[in-house]
């Protein structure tokens, strides 16, 4: 039997923060997981982060002292600069920080769930049996990326507007983390990568931003 926390995450205060995941990427497409590694973009990839821009653009551009922060994967970093580019940002005032990386996937990274499920069984079994505080063997759990984004959080200035730019698992784990979400209700959040999502303190008020664009990927993508 699964057994996932049902208790919500508390953070202390928190910034307006605008969370996006970077584009799709090769591995994306064919259900690789990257965690730590990394593929380049696909053209829809940066299809979608360019459509994002443009969502985004006028919010953006009403925000005074906007402070952008990013993953340093390669994937983030490549996805962060088409976005800076497209809205005349400055690249060079964003700042980088491994916290944000995505979760270390250990020996599963470069491997589909297929491969997984062939290759360590008993993985997949601990797994199910604990998602949450699993630790993937040369890897870590969804509980360390936790820590590290709440140390993260606990550093930032909550006079400031934030625009993150993410990954899939940390992303879910930040976006958890902001709403006071339980693990169990984390796990249900798998945002594609054409949809910003927006937490503001304000009356704790979030949402997911969607636009109308065509650079929505048909692949399953896996973190």
């Amino acid at each position: 039997m699964t057994n996932l926390q049902t208790t919500p995450l508390t953070i202390p205060d928190a910034p307006d923060i605008l969370l996006l995941r970077h584009g799709e990427t090769q591995w994306n497409r064919h259900g690789r997981y990257q965690g730590q590694l990394d593929s380049p973009l696909t053209l829809t990839g940066i299809g979608q982060i360019r459509a994002v821009a443009e969502t985004l653009r006028s919010q953006i551009e009403a925000t005074p002292n906007l402070c952008i922060w990013s993953s340093p994967l390669t994937r983030t970093r490549q996805s962060v600069s088409i976005l800076c580019e497209q809205l005349n940002l400055d690249y060079s005032a964003i700042q980088f920080d491994d916290r944000l990386k995505e979760r270390n996937f250990g020996r599963w990274e470069g491997l589909t769930r297929d491969e997984i499920n062939a290759q360590f069984p008993k993985d997949v079994e601990h797994e199910q049996n604990d998602r949450w505080s699993f630790n993937i063997p040369d890897g870590e759990s969804y509980a360390d990326v936790e820590k590290r984004l709440r140390h993260w959080i606990a550093e930032l200035d909550i006079s400031v507007s934030i625009l993150v730019m993410a990954h899939g698992a940390s992303g879910r784990v930040l976006r958890g983390l902001c709403t006071e979400q339980s693990p169990q209700n984390i796990f249900a959040f798998n945002d594609p990568q054409s949809s910003p999502f927006l937490y503001q303190t304000v009356n704790l008020k979030h949402s997911r931003l969607n636009q109308n664009t065509s650079f929505h990927s048909a692949a399953r993508t896996v973190d």
